[in-house]
């Protein structure tokens, strides 16, 4: 954790001494959709994945070297849901399917580095989220599978888009992000266990379980000011005013 640091105070102060520095806040909310991965999910017939739905909102603080490097730090709080369908429960109608569903509330801390070219911009990071009011619904006996779920989770993350409207103060941006959950949705007490495939007693040993979230991002940003003059941050949008 101390060498992440001190490489971050590195950066900064490189980037600081060769280009002029400004900063800029912003308001910032997204939805889209979450995806299980799990390799049983995938091999076995008797699976199927079904996409649920997710959304955030919150804010972020950035600090900008010239008018394309960027480094910012987002905290926003979440609602997620992942799930799959699975058929021939034992105990069950054997001819239909019923929906397994994990969901979770999150506090979420990313850092990013944003490249902003012209009107649009790349980012990446690393986001650490710390999971509240966690669910699960098995499609058989709700509930009782709860501390089976993760109480933290750790995501890379990809995005892109653009300055959609607005001037060298104040901009409406929108983008894609793509984040994967690189750590397991299971507890670390339960990785010796079947779950989330509890209903099935011939699936023996854990696999993890991992999650891709695809989100569209709507932020809306201000800039403060400048360490050095005010010529810097004057970014193109698709509508300038």
């Amino acid at each position: 954790m101390k060498k992440i640091f001190f490489i971050g105070l590195f950066t900064v102060s490189f980037f600081s001494a060769h280009a002029q520095t400004w900063f800029d806040v912003g308001l910032k909310g997204g939805m889209g959709a979450g995806f299980t991965i799990n390799k049983v999910v995938n091999s076995d017939s008797r699976f199927d994945l079904l996409p649920q739905m997710n959304y955030f909102y919150g804010g972020k603080l950035g600090v900008n070297f010239g008018e394309k490097i960027g480094f910012d730090i987002d905290i926003d709080y979440g609602t997620y849901a992942y799930g799959f369908s699975q058929a021939k429960i034992v105990n069950q109608n054997q001819s239909l399917t019923y929906t397994y569903k994990i969901g979770f509330n999150a506090m979420s801390f990313m850092p990013t580095f944003r490249y902003t070219n012209e009107a649009s911009y790349l980012e990446i990071g690393f986001q650490y989220s710390i999971l509240k009011n966690q669910w699960v619904d098995d499609g058989v006996n709700s509930g009782y599978l709860i501390n089976r779920v993760a109480s933290n989770s750790k995501q890379l993350v990809f995005g892109f888009g653009g300055h959609m409207v607005g001037n060298d103060v104040i901009a409406l941006m929108m983008g894609l992000r793509f984040s994967y959950a690189v750590s397991d949705l299971t507890a670390p007490d339960y990785l010796s266990s079947n779950f989330p495939f509890t209903n099935y007693q011939d699936i023996i040993g854990h696999t993890p379980t991992n999650r891709l979230n695809t989100q569209l991002v709507i932020e809306l940003n201000y800039s403060l000011g400048y360490l050095v003059r005010a010529s810097c941050g004057r970014r193109t949008a698709f509508l300038s005013f």
